[in-house]
Parts: structure tokens; sequence; C-alpha cells
């Protein structure tokens, strides 16, 4: 039909009848259509054929062919193969898949969110029911084994927080407070071994640690209790964190940088003494503004966000351990200093090892944590 197109004025049944006549194969018995849409220029045909078995003349399967034609004065009827596509039946029935699938659809079975669905066969939905009347008389390391594989089928696609809540609402407490356990501690451990593989690599970039430090505050410590949501408390300055301490409710400035190699102190031998570096002096001076600044705003901050910022101290995230010595210079600058304390990267990883090993204390099969609620946020 796309190259002898029909004149204008054709009635749909003749055209339906055209493309009938061109179905020349000999193994094609049956053959049933319905329009799908009815223009006044798109029209879309399905085309349902019966497929002979050449052998048997038996019916084998069905065939089905959905069409796009065109009409338009200027050129007729044409048919449009980019615009069609053709489904068929068999060992892999694409046609009862689709037909489940748009049953099960204005069913309203669905789920209320966007997910991929699986169409699985009469056999396979039998041995699923079998299956799930076997599963209770398992024991329970294999129902652990079943759980394992299923959780490595999932993605980010398979819903949303309130599927899973609708899942897990009928599940046994203690079994739930277990696998939210194992799940919080999978979820720290990798974040754990990316602020690792960042600090190993002497990661340059302060923006990308931040980040990762904003989505996981556990890693400071249970020292503190909350990161505050305000950064910009004065006209000029912003901090990278502002962390509120558990013991007592008063605040914390946290300044990060990089997890560089170059030592922080320089060894001054007329001396023998240390100084901070190049790199770690303008970073304390940067603090110090800070934390002059904000004890300046003092009465506003706290009249417009309820913070106050008494006696605030501060905490330099920066470099690396480096060799004994440097460990030392670093040990006592800290006791020297008044309200400003620096950490290496390497000591924040120690603190979220910490973190990590209070969470893996290993309990009897039944018994809760008696660590659980430590952890902070």
């Amino acid at each position: 039909m796309n190259k002898q197109p029909l004149p204008y004025d054709t009635p749909i049944e003749d055209v339906l009848v055209k493309i009938r006549e061109t179905f020349k194969n000999p193994n094609i018995g049956k053959v049933t259509q319905v329009p799908l849409k009815n223009g006044p220029r798109t029209h879309r045909l399905a085309t349902l054929m019966e497929i002979i078995d050449p052998e048997t003349k038996s019916f084998h399967h069905y065939s089905l062919r959905i069409d796009t034609l065109d009409r338009t004065k200027a050129n007729g009827w044409f048919s449009k193969p980019d615009s069609s596509t053709r489904l068929e039946g068999g060992e892999n029935d694409e046609i009862l898949a689709l037909y489940k699938f748009l049953k099960v659809a204005l069913e309203g079975q669905l789920p209320a969110t966007s997910c991929d669905v699986h169409i699985i066969g009469d056999e396979q939905y039998s041995q699923l029911q079998r299956f799930l009347e076997e599963l209770p008389k398992l024991p329970t390391v294999d129902k652990l084994e079943i759980v394992k594989a299923l959780l490595g089928q999932l993605d980010e696609s398979f819903g949303e927080v309130k599927e899973y809540i609708e899942i897990f609402k009928n599940g046994n407490a203690l079994a739930l407070k277990n696998i939210a356990a194992a799940a919080k501690m999978v979820e720290y451990k990798r974040a754990f071994d990316i602020m690792q593989n960042h600090v190993n690599a002497n990661c340059p970039s302060e923006q990308t640690i931040q980040e990762h430090l904003r989505a996981n505050p556990w890693m400071f410590g249970s020292e503190y209790s909350e990161l505050v949501d305000r950064r910009t408390w004065t006209r000029d300055d912003q901090m990278d964190f502002m962390l509120r301490r558990t013991v007592d409710g008063y605040l914390e400035i946290v300044e990060i940088k990089t997890p560089f190699d170059d030592d922080l102190f320089i060894h001054d031998k007329s001396h023998d003494s240390y100084h901070p570096s190049s790199k770690l002096t303008p970073v304390i001076g940067q603090v110090m503004r800070y934390i002059e600044e904000v004890e300046r705003y003092r009465d506003s901050i706290l009249a417009k966000d309820n913070c106050d910022t008494l006696k605030i101290r501060a905490r330099i995230i920066i470099g690396r351990d480096g060799d004994t010595e440097q460990k030392k210079a670093l040990r006592n600058f800290n006791h020297h200093m008044h309200g400003i304390e620096i950490l290496t990267f390497d000591q924040l990883v120690r603190i979220a090892n910490k973190v990590l090993d209070v969470f893996e204390v290993k309990q009897p099969v039944g018994v809760p944590n008696s660590n659980e609620g430590n952890l902070p946020f």
C-alpha cells in the first residue's frame, strides 16, 4: 500500500481488505482486523493472524501486527512502516504477555509509582505458589540465603519507602529490628569505604569531601548530636559545618579542607621546634575570624535562630597524620591552642571507624544490641 497509495476517498473497509490481500504466505490462516484509531489523518489498525504449522496444517500460534496509516488529500492512503510493529505468539508469547500486562493495568492492580513489571507463565506461577507453601518449613539459614538472593535482584527502580513499609509491616518485630540494624550497618560501611578511599587518594576536592560528610554526619562521632542547617550567620562568612555537641548542646564550627600529604608542621632546626606550615596557617586565621564574627553577632543569631554561640569552638580537618614527629607536633600544638583544634583526615577516619565498631558489637541471636541508640543522627 505504501508503493501504490489508495485514493483519499477510499472507505476504511476497503483499506482493511487491501491489507488482508497483502498476506500471501500459505501458512497464514484466518485473519481478523480491528481499527484502533480513526483519523481524521492518522489511522491505526490491528491485524491478528493465525499461523499454521506447515507440517501438521494445524494452528500453531498467533501473530499480531499493528499498522499506522496516514490519509491526506494530496497523497491518499499510505502506510508508515517505521510506525508499525509486530508481536508474535508461540513459545515466547509476546501477545499473551501484553494481554496480561494490560489486563492488570485496566483492573487497577499496578503499583501507584513507576516500576518494572515481569510477566510469568502459569507453570512458573504454580512453582512460586509451591515455593511459598514450603518456605515456612525451611531452616533460618536457608531463608537468609533466599533473602540475600532477592535483595541482589532489587535496584533503585523498585518502589518507594511506603511500599517497603507495606511489605514489612506484618513482619516479626525482632527480625525487622535485625534487618534495620543490618541495613544501617551496610549503609555506614559503604559510606566509610568511600571516605577512606577519598583520604587514601588524597582527594583534592573540598566540595566532594564536604558533600560526603554532609550526607554522613555520623562520621564526626557521637560527640556531636546534630548537624545545624544554618551555615551563614554573618555577613561575609560561610562555615563548612556547624555541629551541636552532645554533652552540653553548645555549637562547634568544623572547617573541612583536603587530605593532602604535605607536612602540617615545619621543623625549625635552629630552635628545634615546629610551627604551622604555609597550608595550615591561613586556615587557622580563617577559622579565628569565623569565631570572632559569630561571637560578635551572638545576640542576633540567638534571636533569629535560637542558637547560642557562647564560647563557640572550632575544629579544622586537614591533611594527613604524617610521621611520628608530625603527630607529636600536632598534639603539642592542640594542647596550646584555645578554642581551636586541628584534626587530620586519618583521625577523622579513625573516629568513623569507632562508630562502626560500636555498631558491629556481636550479640547472641535474639538479644537486642545494648549499644543500639548510641549512634548519632
